[in-house]
């Protein structure tokens, strides 16, 4: 699919279900289509993106991306990972900071 209609990468989504609190969606950002994953929701509006009307779509987290544009991103050092800060509790009830990254949120359009 990439290769016969010039895409960079596809990222594949469903329709949200109220099954769908912990992943990702996408939004509009500075002109921009991105990846928005529920780590990176303030706690204030957590119950708006746990909403299927305001945000429809959950990414299933399956990529095609063409290795020609990774290798170009690489070698240009324009790859933007940001860096999710996720606490969490562990059982015993020790609080950790988990960082991730996610590689769709990677990807701007």
């Amino acid at each position: 699919m990439c290769l016969d209609q010039a895409r960079e990468f596809v990222m594949e989504v469903t329709d949200k279900t109220r099954a769908d609190v912990k992943g990702g969606t996408l939004i509009q950002y500075e002109g921009k289509l991105r990846l928005l994953e529920g780590a990176q929701v303030p706690k204030e509006h957590e119950e708006d993106f746990k909403s299927v009307k305001k945000f429809n779509v959950f990414n299933t987290n399956n990529l095609w991306i063409s290795l020609p544009a990774i290798q170009r991103v690489v070698d240009e050092n324009t790859l933007d990972m940001e860096i999710i800060v996720n606490p969490k509790q562990l059982d015993g009830g020790v609080n950790v900071v988990q960082l991730e990254t996610a590689v769709g949120a990677a990807m701007k359009c």
